[in-house]
């Protein structure tokens, strides 16, 4: 029985860590709506049911496959150990999470999937540690959870910059934004014009989602060249900077010989959300290399859905193999897999028609202008119903739309699957 129900737990174990894997590729996909993602979490949870069932044996599975210092090993332990609320395992957990940054990004993914109660007493003695680890998990966990610290933030933020030490300190400076704490304006302010490229981005990102919206000038550098800030400085920047320097910076990304820069101005167009640059996208979606995210461009600003509307045309022959791109052309190859392929004449024509009902000088989103009063609402659906990239992109506008709203996270587990 013992030796049946092992070749059970292991088979138990080791989906928890594929699913979990899948789930992460899932989150930041253009075809995933929140319903999909939470049948791969309900998978997960069925299959810890099953270890469950003799956690002991579960737990001497899970052990020995820490020692493969592999994130997906390192989540189903921890989730397993916090299940179980063991002090011994969790802590067995909890130093192989810290072994290297693949594992401590699961670890704290681990107490994510907990019941936010249950992830919050785990957390809480973190707060007030002298531990430099532990507070970097127990404020990393708190972002993920969205859940304001409240004193020890203020505590940390100022400790962790005096210290210099640098990871703990963008944590806590993108909690206190995201969070909206107004009380650490100045800290993130002052960490605004810090030396360190890193700590000077999120203080930026704090600043303006704090309502320092001047600030997002000083995101130019991050925005204009490759770094790897660079797509959450757009995402952020062209939401708020003065439509002169917004196009200024797009005809930059746009003209660009580096292909991955053009794709970079086809995101900003969509971040931006004017639709008189709506010809550029359609532009873009004559090029192989740039129709795809053009296209997706072009319904995160409009809202049509180009598949549904029979907008594309055939998927182009092409002669290469995935095993003969180099990094960058496979990582876009991936990006845009799940997309379909715009056809632009189809879609000039579709723009002709719709183009009339859309008022100059606004800024669009999902087909709706933000002068609109119902405009909260439209985004409150889309973060609650849309497909992933869509929900990412609802989150970070309704964040500088309302002053006080935090920004949700969208990629965190349904909290009715836990």
């Amino acid at each position: 029985m013992d030796s049946a129900y092992r070749d059970m737990a292991d088979l138990h174990a080791m989906k928890i860590g594929f699913l979990w894997k899948s789930r992460s590729t899932a989150v930041d996909q253009p075809n995933h709506l929140p319903a999909s993602l939470a049948q791969l979490e309900q998978r997960i949870h069925r299959h810890l049911d099953g270890l469950l069932l003799q956690p002991e044996l579960a737990w001497d599975i899970c052990k020995k496959s820490l020692e493969l210092a592999q994130p997906e090993e390192t989540f189903t332990a921890a989730l397993l150990a916090f299940t179980c609320g063991n002090t011994e395992k969790t802590a067995q957990a909890v130093k192989a999470g810290f072994v290297n940054a693949n594992t401590f990004k699961a670890l704290v993914s681990a107490l994510e999937w907990l019941p936010e109660s249950s992830g919050l007493k785990w957390i809480q003695p973190g707060l007030s540690s002298h531990d430099l680890d532990y507070n970097l998990l127990a404020i990393s966990v708190c972002r993920l959870l969205a859940h304001d610290p409240g004193e020890p933030l203020t505590q940390l933020i100022k400790r962790s910059a005096e210290q210099q030490q640098h990871f703990l300190f963008i944590q806590c400076l993108r909690l206190a934004g995201e969070l909206k704490r107004m009380d650490l304006k100045a800290d993130c302010h002052k960490a605004a014009t810090a030396d360190n490229t890193d700590v000077r981005f999120w203080g930026i990102w704090s600043s303006v989602l704090l309502g320092e919206r001047d600030h997002a000038l000083a995101l130019e550098p991050y925005t204009l060249h490759i770094n790897p800030w660079q797509q959450k400085a757009i995402q952020l920047a062209f939401r708020v900077i003065a439509d002169n320097t917004a196009d200024t910076w797009i005809n930059h990304l746009l003209h660009h010989s580096d292909p991955l820069q053009q794709r970079c101005g086809v995101k900003a167009i969509a971040a931006n959300g004017r639709p008189q640059r709506i010809p550029d996208l359609i532009t873009a979606m004559k090029k192989d290399t740039l129709a795809r995210v053009a296209g997706e461009a072009f319904n995160l600003l409009t809202g049509i859905d180009i598949e549904q509307q029979q907008l594309t045309r055939p998927i182009p022959v092409r002669k290469w193999k995935l095993d003969n791109l180099d990094d960058s052309e496979l990582d876009i190859e991936l990006e845009d897999s799940k997309l379909p392929w715009p056809d632009a004449d189809k879609i000039t024509t579709r723009w002709q028609q719709h183009s009339a009902d859309v008022e100059s000088g606004q800024r669009y989103f999902m087909g709706k202008g933000f002068k609109a009063s119902t405009m909260t609402g439209h985004l409150n659906n889309i973060i609650a119903s849309g497909y992933q990239r869509q929900r990412h992109a609802a989150a970070l506008e309704l964040a500088l739309l309302e002053p006080t709203h935090p920004l949700h996270n969208t990629r965190a587990p349904s909290q009715d699957t836990q």
